[in-house]
């Protein structure tokens, strides 16, 4: 007979383990060094320090190039033990990396060679094929830093950013038909390998995946929560059920006619268990979310699910803290709900954040949880007549509320809200001696 399973107990599988998490970092890093190590093998000489290291930063740099494909890919065996969110955290900042190594390549080379001929325009057209790798290159990660300060809408940029695969291809011809190191036959088989396999995944990820591996959806139900936000539920075409943690979220292309259709990650509100239907609260918030109203029962939806590691699954943890701003509370719900449904009777605080009272989202669901379960609502902008704490998710607020939660090394902390809030929250929580391991967060930016 198996043995019951405790609250906090959690049998998972092995992708989702650390262990796996540090295998694959390891591998990344072996995959990305592996072409200079050929490389220097095969060339059986120095060839001048500079030189050497104008020519590593040009494969390092193609080789990161090449696995970015593989970061942006939504990979489950990403997702599991690392959270796409962190994932795409690393995808941003390699991408700087990458762009410092192919930058330094040229310069490097003209400081080897002790002439400024690459940067004239009488050059063959194999270095002007890596020229206009460079410059796409650059162009593309400043674009990806500033697009929102520009006021470039999120499907344009997205839509750019797919394109910098060009990148890719430009690299990797241009190193075919330049490269001395990869003339050699272990380094050219190598760097065919690495454009192989991002080129495949690419092709699988934006071709493949829209067409047959999303799987269909109707909205049954569209219900309005407050003024601007909405949960609309979703029922497979299929039949078949969505497995998931608590706190997990979606990938969402609506297809409703007459109005847009563009795929948007959404948390999955519903518990865990009602694994046949899927649920999204939505806040009128943009401009794709200020139609969410102009949805209509009947209508479809293709979804990738699920993905993130935010869930107190992957924490053993005694007690609970969530800390939610606005529609924040989505991810936080669901675990909510999954702990009352599971008769989970570890102690619970719930902090929520918002302007008004005609904002706060799950209103009577929350009042209505068990005893153990402790609900505070803080206001920024509330009536006269508010007898709660007033403003914002403050260290005083965590003071008065939580500090003695917060003393105990079992409790775990979730937290999810605007960024602004999330960032002022873990600076508290670090100041009042809280770790970092016992604080999780989601972001709604990937």
């Amino acid at each position: 007979m198996a043995a019951e399973r405790k609250p906090g107990q959690f049998n998972l599988p092995w992708r989702h383990s650390r262990t796996w998490a540090v295998c694959l970092f390891i591998g990344y890093v072996v995959i990305v060094v592996s072409i200079v190590a050929l490389a220097q093998l095969n060339s059986g000489v120095s060839r001048g320090f500079v030189l050497d290291l104008a020519l590593g930063c040009g494969l390092v740099g193609f080789a990161i190039l090449t696995l970015q494909v593989v970061l942006a890919s939504r990979s489950k065996w990403l997702d599991s033990p690392f959270g796409l969110d962190v994932v795409m955290r690393f995808h941003s900042r390699v991408a700087l990396l990458a762009g410092v190594l192919l930058v330094l390549h040229p310069i490097l080379l003209m400081v080897a060679h002790g002439n400024l001929r690459l940067l004239s325009f009488q050059t063959s057209w194999r270095v002007d094929v890596g020229k206009a790798a460079l410059a796409l290159l650059v162009l593309g990660i400043l674009f990806a830093l500033y697009f929102s300060k520009l006021g470039v809408d999120y499907n344009t940029w997205r839509f750019a950013h797919k394109g910098m695969v060009l990148v890719v291809i430009l690299g990797f011809v241009h190193g075919l038909w330049i490269g001395s190191d990869i003339q050699r036959t272990p380094v050219r088989i190598y760097w065919w390998l690495l454009f192989v396999v991002a080129a495949g995944i690419f092709a699988y990820r934006n071709l493949v995946v829209p067409l047959w591996v999303r799987r269909r959806f109707t909205i049954t139900d569209v219900q309005q929560e407050t003024h601007d936000t909405y949960t609309l539920t979703f029922e497979p075409q299929d039949g078949k059920p969505t497995p998931r943690h608590p706190g997990q979220f979606m990938f969402v292309k609506f297809i409703r006619p007459g109005r847009p259709s563009e795929l948007h990650p959404f948390t999955i509100s519903a518990s865990p268990l009602k694994t046949r239907i899927l649920q999204a609260t939505i806040k009128q918030s943009g401009n794709f979310t200020d139609t969410i109203d102009q949805t209509r029962v009947g209508d479809g939806a293709r979804i990738e699910a699920p993905y993130g590691r935010f869930s107190l699954v992957h924490q053993r943890c005694g007690g609970l803290v969530f800390i939610a701003g606005g529609v924040g509370i989505t991810p936080i719900v669901s675990m909510l709900r999954y702990l009352k449904e599971t008769d989970d009777l570890r102690p619970v605080l719930l902090l929520y954040g918002n302007k008004t009272e005609r904002d706060i989202l799950f209103r009577e669901e929350l009042d209505a949880l068990p005893d153990h379960v402790e609900t505070v609502h803080i206001l920024s902008e509330p009536a006269d007549d508010w007898q709660g704490p007033r403003g914002y998710v403050t260290r005083d607020v965590l003071e008065t509320f939580a500090a003695a939660r917060l003393s105990d090394p079992q409790t775990h902390v979730f937290l999810c809200g605007p960024a602004a809030m999330m960032s002022s929250v873990m600076r508290d929580l670090k100041a009042m001696g809280v770790p970092d391991s016992r604080v999780h967060v989601e972001r709604f930016t990937l």
